[in-house]
Formats: C-alpha cells, structure tokens, sequence
C-alpha cells in the first residue's frame, strides 16, 4: 500500500456533489464546489461526484446535467414540451437522472459527510443516505432571499445537519422557519491566482471610462441590467459594456444602442477562462442585481484590481468593503454620479485587499472548522 493510501485511509471521506461541475462555469454552485472539493482535499479524502472530470478529486458519474439539458430548449418541438414538466426543467431533469447513480455510489462508499452543491437533486440524495446510513449532510443555501426566499424554505424540509448562510439576514430568516436549524456564515470565495490585475487586457473600441456589467441577459430575472443602461447614459464620460448572454440579448442590444450608440455600448460573451480578461480590460465593475444572494462577480473584479459600484444592501456592504461605492442603483441620477465618481477615484490597492479576504483558501479553513465540528458530533 502506497504512502498516498495510507494518508487517505487516515483521512475522513467527505463527498460533495454537482453533476454540473466540468460541464459549465456559468453558475456560481458548481464553481464553488469545484474550488472547495480542491481546497479541502488537504484535509480529507474529497470526492466531488459530477458531470466531467474537471480536478483530481473529481469522479464522474452517469446523469444529464443541467448544462446539457440546456440546448434542448431551445429546439422547436421538444423544448416547449420539457418546460412543461417544471419551471426549471434542466435542473429536474438533472435531479431525475442523477438520483440512481449518485444514491447507489454513497450507499456502497463508506462516507463520512455528504455534501450537496446542486440544490434539491443533490439535497434528495443527501436526505435518502442520511436515512439509511445516518450520515451527516452538509449544505449551503445560495439562493438566499431571492424570491422572498421561496427556494430557501423548501431546502430547509431537508432539515440538512448544518447549513452555511452568506449573511446574518438570511441567517435570521432561517430561524425563523426552523428555529432548531444548525447554521453558519460563511462567504464565497475567490481564486486570486486565475482573477488578478496582471495578464492579458483587450481594448473594446469604446470611449471614456469602460464600465462592465457581467450577467444573464434575462428580463425576469433579478440582473436589472436595464438599471446599468440607464446610469451610463446619464454619464458624460463612461461606455457601457455587458458581458453575457441570453434570452433578452436583443432587447437590451437595442435599448443600449438607443440610449448609448455603438461608440459608448457593446454586449460581448465570453467563456470562463477568459474573463479575467473582460476585468482588467475596466475601469469600474458594477451589477445592480436585486437581492443578489451573494454575487462572486464582484470578488473576481476586485481580485482583479477594479473598483465595484453596486447597491447599498448588507451583502454588498460585505463584498465590498471599502472598495468601492454603493448606491441607491433604482436612482438613475444617483447611479451615474457613484459610476462617474469610481472611474475618477485613485482606489490604489483596496480592492486587491479587499478580494484577498475572500480567498478560498481561508474559505477553506472556516468550511474545515464546520466539517471537523459535524464529524466529532457524530462521534
């Protein structure tokens, strides 16, 4: 038996799952379970159970993850009938198709703690091994508030041994359904050595100060890109570009071309790797999202040496720090003097200061210091 071997055989048996994990990195779930199924394996023996290899603790398993359900939406016949089953129908397709090959693997693995990314397809197969082998579930709740909490609530019926919370509003919010409930703050993370302000910059074509908004193009969703749109226009001296994509790509191409023309607006779309690039290449970061449970966009600007303006909630106040403005962002005057006043600021090192509080190697250690509390309770 190798040395390797034996060190794992001396180490605890944590599994985390999301079988979108090595599909995509549009959603910040499967990040994050990517970055802390790595960043705990010094710890323990890490499994993260996905949909494609995508690091050394990684196993992949049989389902239809999200990100390949995804295209078939869009198809003429089968798309509008799959969003008839749900409406999410990628993610229960997702669940649907995971719950054999996943459930099997943790029912035939000696584990030690299960730890679902992949909200109620992962926190099913979470409660059923629990049930049957008494192991302890571990869960973040990352949607938070977002629709008055609604998904919140319905992950609190797994009753999850310990749940991590991003802030002390959701916290409460919590304990007000389950008073009982086990919970913990911790944050998201960021990984300073890919998101930094050195490397490669590419220059838009636009002019004045470049501000960059990063999110789906979705007008139900809670992005609020139309509230950037509108601030930027009130500006004399800043462009607007928006990285991302989606149903709405159209409608916000043309509101941003009507209000900005295409000297001062562009919607780009770019893969994972490559967007620290679309940060350094900024001069101010902003989103304007509603209730955005956390909002890892903001660390990855910061981590790359950007000022952020952003609204004025708890979690912002959380992120940013002093590294940069919050604002009422539903005032369009208010908005355009925060974004105008962040491009004229010398921030000097701030928001690299205030990215490195994040990083999810102290990430890491907090998660460790729950992990080691659920293990010896279970003693």
């Amino acid at each position: 038996m190798s040395n390797k071997e034996v060190s794992l055989m001396s180490k605890k048996k944590i599994v985390l799952i999301h079988p979108e994990s090595g599909i995509s990195s549009t959603g910040g779930s499967q990040l994050s379970a990517l970055e802390l199924a790595d960043h705990l394996a010094p710890y323990y023996d890490v499994t993260l159970l996905c949909g494609a290899k995508c690091s050394p603790t990684s196993k992949v398993l049989p389902c239809l993850p999200r990100g390949k359900v995804k295209p078939w939406l869009n198809k003429p016949i089968i798309g509008p009938m799959l969003k008839l089953l749900a409406g999410n129908p990628a993610m229960l397709i997702e669940a649907i198709t995971s719950l054999v090959p996943y459930t099997l693997y943790l029912l035939f693995t000696k584990v030690d703690l299960v730890y679902p990314n992949n909200d109620y397809g992962g926190l099913t197969i979470a409660y059923i091994i629990r049930k049957l082998k008494k192991t302890p579930v571990l869960y973040t709740e990352r949607a938070g508030l977002v629709s008055n909490g609604v998904v919140m609530r319905r992950n609190l019926k797994f009753k999850p041994d310990h749940l991590v919370v991003f802030n002390k509003e959701v916290q409460e919010a919590v304990k007000q359904v389950n008073p009982e409930q086990a919970t913990s703050i911790i944050t998201n993370g960021v990984n300073i050595e890919r998101f930094s302000p050195t490397g490669e910059k590419i220059d838009f074509g636009l002019t004045g100060n470049i501000v960059l908004a990063v999110g789906s193009l979705d007008r139900k969703n809670h992005k609020r890109m139309h509230l950037a749109i509108d601030a930027v226009a009130k500006t004399n001296n800043c462009s607007l570009v928006i990285c991302g994509s989606g149903v709405d790509r159209d409608y916000y191409n043309e509101m941003g071309l009507g209000l900005l023309g295409e000297t001062r607006f562009k919607i780009v779309s770019s893969a994972f790797d490559e967007m620290p690039i679309m940060y350094r290449s900024c001069d101010v970061f902003t989103l304007a999202s509603d209730n955005e449970p956390f909002g890892r966009v903001f660390l990855e600007a910061m981590a790359c040496g950007k000022p952020v303006v952003a609204p004025n909630d708890d979690m912002r106040k959380i992120i940013v720090g002093e590294a940069g403005i919050l604002c009422n962002v539903e005032d369009a005057n208010a908005y355009a003097d925060a974004l105008k006043r962040a491009a004229e600021i010398k921030w000097q090192a701030l928001p690299l200061d205030q990215a490195d509080k994040f990083t999810w190697e102290k990430i890491a250690q907090q998660y460790k210091c729950v992990i080691d509390s659920m293990l010896e309770t279970k003693k």
